[in-house]
């Protein structure tokens, strides 16, 4: 599809003009801005919901487009199963035919057609076989591993979404878009609400899509990952850059420091010339006058260079410093938490010091959330106890933010915690969280998600903690918010204990991880992504030990067998029937094919092709019958 000088406009406001710009096949985009800037807009215009003001927006005529919005449009009675199966109409309607009939054999007297058990059966057959041909089994299981690889639980499958949590639907939404077989996905914000776990899965799927994609996210670490170009969507511009996130913004800062450069050069030379025809002006004579305003008409034509970004109002945050306290300013002793029979970490000790900095990870669902409602004093353990050291102050950033008020403006909430600030401090401040004017007088309900998180960190740095305590913090932040953000926590002088998804944070804010997983809770020594990597050399070398064990397993399997054909060389059978070595090396070739089989059912990209995913299904089927007749006659053969 292609934008063509096109622009768009709410009520006399300018979101953009004069964009031109091109999505092609199989391309991989990452869309990033300020909020506000104007990039939901752009997908609203790519899918037709909205036509530009200006200029055109063209699409392919069979083009397929499907959209993951940030508020995901689904209805409260479907489940999950019922509600992507509604990217597939023609199964979703073979399943309640095959879901009524399969009632109506069980209740044949409830057939309105009258139809004999036997007829109600043959029908049921024929439409199990069309299921089976429009890949319906196929299909359903694709729907199961996709939910379970965005974190969603098999028990929530068949519960209808009304009685589930907003992310949870919003991850039923992603996993319908992921579906549907199009040409063009359009992605809003797909990471929000998933763990690092699922946006990992996320990930690897969208590495091996086949379509183009489009993404908008503030998630760095996501976009480098999966993005091979960056759209930049600011003061109404749209720019488009190659390569990763990284990548952008390390281009992006060369340019706009040499665009800063060109810019202080030429407004010096403009002051200058304006210098020189003030002088000749006051000179007064005809012929000064007269070159004074020729040199004018020439200064007025000179293009100017556009003020650099670089040089334009952003968010400043400084933390207070804490004042001097104890080392130790929290110590944790074996904490376990849990709700009635449901066990979410048991064993927890840590000890946080001044100027630690410490990240908490692990999958929703595991006590992340819970495990900092106990530290800042909010719930209380059923095991061990959290010890703060004396006269710490701390400042918690919660999730949900329950601390605000609705009713309050802006300026009344932030002062309520310092009432010693006068009026003018208070909005100087709010000033540098981008609260300028009357904006200040707005009542928080109102406020976006970005800006009541903007109000509450203005709140947590008022307190002067000495003990940060931080509940995803940077939900809802734009890029640009977040690493003024991380730049305020890296020259923080206090302790941080921080729970993030964004990897790209973490690695910049914390030197220590609490990981809490299903299976336990354990403390490593570094960052994430020394995490991940120590991970992955323990996986490697849980996968070469146990590679070692098959081998000295066959090997020790082998060396019996030769011990057998040669107690049976010297003591033959009247009547051998098999050739035992043939067997052997047959069996030996189906489990390793088997082997790679199982790999690649296991991995997302085998689902991209039904065709693919089916063959490679049959295969190992046919291989596994093919196994336990080989075993049979190895049996036979040895008695």
């Amino acid at each position: 599809m292609q934008f063509e000088k096109a622009g768009k406009h709410f009520g006399g406001v300018e979101v953009f003009s004069n964009v031109t710009w091109q999505i092609d096949s199989g391309q991989r985009i990452g869309m990033v801005g300020d909020n506000g800037a104007g990039k939901t807009t752009l997908f609203r215009l790519i899918t037709g919901e909205y036509s530009a003001d200006e200029g055109r927006v063209t699409r392919h005529s069979d083009a397929r487009i499907a959209l993951l919005d940030q508020i995901p449009d689904l209805r409260e009675d479907d489940t999950a199963v019922s509600a992507i199966a509604g990217s597939r109409p023609e199964i979703a309607q073979l399943e309640r035919e095959i879901e009524q009939l399969s009632h109506l054999i069980s209740e044949p007297d409830a057939d309105a057609e009258g139809r004999s058990v036997d007829q109600l059966l043959e029908r049921h057959s024929r439409l199990l076989e069309r299921y089976d041909h429009l890949g319906g089994y196929e299909f359903e299981a694709r729907v199961g591993r996709i939910l379970a690889g965005l974190g969603l639980p098999a028990d929530h499958h068949h519960i209808p979404l009304g009685q589930l949590s907003g992310g949870q639907r919003r991850r039923v939404a992603l996993a319908k878009a992921l579906l549907d077989d199009v040409d063009l996905l359009l992605l809003d914000e797909p990471t929000n609400h998933l763990d690092i776990a699922a946006i990992e899965w996320l990930q690897e799927f969208l590495r091996t899509w086949r379509g183009a994609y489009v993404a908008i996210s503030h998630d760095r670490a996501f976009l480098d990952a999966v993005c091979d170009r960056i759209v930049e969507v600011e003061d109404g511009d749209v720019r488009e850059w190659t390569g990763t996130y990284s990548e952008y913004s390390q281009l992006r800062e060369r340019e706009l420091e040499v665009q800063a450069r060109a810019y202080e050069q030429q407004q010096k030379e403009i002051r200058r010339q304006e210098e020189w025809i003030r002088w000749r002006m006051n000179q007064g004579t005809e012929k000064a006058v007269r070159m004074a305003k020729s040199r004018a008409r020439l200064l007025a034509k000179v293009e100017r260079i556009e003020r650099p970004s670089l040089q334009r109002p952003r968010p400043t945050l400084r933390f207070a410093q804490p004042r001097s306290g104890s080392q130790d300013v929290a110590i944790v002793e074996d904490l376990g938490m849990g709700f009635g029979e449901r066990r979410l970490f048991s064993g927890l000790n840590l000890v946080l010091n001044r100027q630690n900095r410490v990240g908490v990870v692990g999958p929703n669902g595991t006590g992340k959330t819970t495990f900092l409602r106990i530290l800042v004093g909010e719930m209380q353990p059923k095991e061990g106890r959290v010890r703060r050291g004396v006269s710490v102050r701390v400042g918690y950033y919660a999730q949900e933010r329950e601390d605000l008020e609705p009713s309050l403006s802006i300026l009344e909430q932030v002062g309520r915690g310092r009432p010693d600030l006068k009026m003018e401090e208070l909005r100087t401040f709010l000033g540098r969280f981008l609260f300028t004017g009357e904006m200040v007088h707005l009542p928080i309900e109102v406020l976006s998600g970005g800006e009541r998180s903007r109000v509450a960190l203005a709140m947590l740095i008022l307190s002067r903690p000495d003990l940060l305590v931080l509940d995803e913090p940077t939900n809802h932040l734009d890029i640009l918010s977040r690493e003024v953000f991380e730049d305020a926590l890296i020259d923080y002088q206090g302790t941080l204990i921080v729970s993030s998804h964004d990897r790209y944070f973490l690695d910049r804010t914390v030197e220590r991880l609490v990981v809490m997983e299903h299976e336990g809770v354990s403390v490593f020594p570094g960052n994430y992504s020394a995490w991940v990597a120590a991970r992955r050399e323990q996986e490697e070398g849980r996968k070469a030990a146990e590679e070692v064990d098959e081998a000295t397993r066959r090997a020790e399997g082998r060396e019996r067998q030769r011990r057998e054909r040669q107690d049976k060389k010297h003591n033959p059978p009247t009547a051998p029937r098999f050739d035992i070595a043939e067997i052997e090396e047959r069996i030996i070739e189906v489990e390793g094919r088997l082997a790679e089989l199982t790999d690649m059912l296991a991995a997302p990209s085998t689902y991209q092709s039904g065709e693919r995913a089916r063959d490679l299904t049959n295969e190992y089927n046919a291989l596994m019958d093919r196994l336990d007749k080989l075993y049979e006659e190895y049996e036979s053969a040895g008695s």
